[in-house]
This record gives C-alpha cells, structure tokens and sequence, in this order.
C-alpha cells in the first residue's frame, strides 16, 4: 500500500472512531447479519486522483451551512412563547434568514419580563417590556420583527455604503 493511500485510510478510521462511537470496528449491520469490519466494507481506492476527490465529496465544505439563527435565552413562559413566535415569524422574512438573533429575557415579579433581541454582534436591535399576560404577546411580537427587520436592512446598507478600509468595525 502507497503511502498516500494509508493515510487516506488512517484519518477514514479516525473519523469512523470519532463519528462512530464506542463500536469502532464494526459497521452497523442488523443482528442477523454478520458484522463486518472497516476495511471489508470499503472500496479500494486505484488512483491518486480518487483519494482527493473522495475526500472532497465526503467533506465538502461547499454546500451551504447555518446561514441564520434564533438563539433562545429566555426564562419563563412569557418568554419561551415570544421566543417560539418571533422565530416561526422571522422564518418567512428572508432578510432575517441572513442574521444571527439572541433573545434575552430578565424576568421581574412587579413589573414583568423585560425582553431583548440582539444581533451578532451583541448590538441591541429591541427591547421591551412586556406583561406576564400570554394574550398581549401577539403585538410584542409582531412590533419586534418589524423593528428588527427595518434595523437590519439599515445596519447591513449602512455597513455597505461606509465600506472604508481605514476605519476599523463599530465597538461597544
């Protein structure tokens, strides 16, 4: 065996141990199957081209990943239940399908739950405070994608126009 190819199937082993768990060498097979080992079950690889371009095709990195999320960092009710909303409603905003959200929640027995969103880099884009009535939360939630979707179209045009290389990113 060609040095090159051993390696191929030295990192195919390590990440069949790291992915596999704790049966390494054994593939999963049904209980009335005989089990096979790793190396039974693969192919052997002929040319030095066909290593690279398996190994392309199993980690591609090409295809499109996480490109937006909704990040849950709520308490109580109140504010899993904004959070469920304003995420099932940011899914049918395209513009919000690009950011990464956090929602935040501080829960105050006097005067309810103060809840905020903000954006990838901890900027603040709403805040609120809202009634622990569950009935009042449709409009919070409503007001917030709103606000947050005119914020983001405003910061991501403003970050386009004032593109200079001398200026350094917006700190806190």
């Amino acid at each position: 065996m060609q040095p090159q190819y051993a390696l191929v199937a030295g990192c195919v082993l390590l990440l069949s141990l790291i992915w596999g768990g704790s049966r390494p060498a054994q593939a999963q097979v049904a209980p009335d199957e005989p089990a096979m080992t790793i190396e039974e079950s693969e192919e052997t690889i002929e040319t030095p081209g066909q290593a690279e371009e398996e190994l392309e095709r199993q980690f591609s990195l090409q295809e499109p990943g996480i490109s937006g999320l909704v990040i849950d960092r709520t308490v109580t009710m109140t504010g899993r239940t904004f959070y469920r909303q304003f995420s099932q409603l940011s899914l049918e905003r395209p513009v919000l399908n690009n950011v990464v959200l956090t929602v935040h929640e501080r829960p105050s027995a006097r005067w309810g739950s103060q809840v905020w969103i903000t954006r990838d880099n901890n900027r603040v884009v709403y805040q609120a405070t809202m009634s622990p009535r569950l009935s009042d939360i449709d409009g919070y939630v409503q007001a917030a994608v709103e606000q947050v979707e005119n914020l983001v179209i405003r910061q991501t045009l403003t970050e386009a126009l004032a593109d200079d290389p001398d200026l350094a990113d917006e700190e806190l």
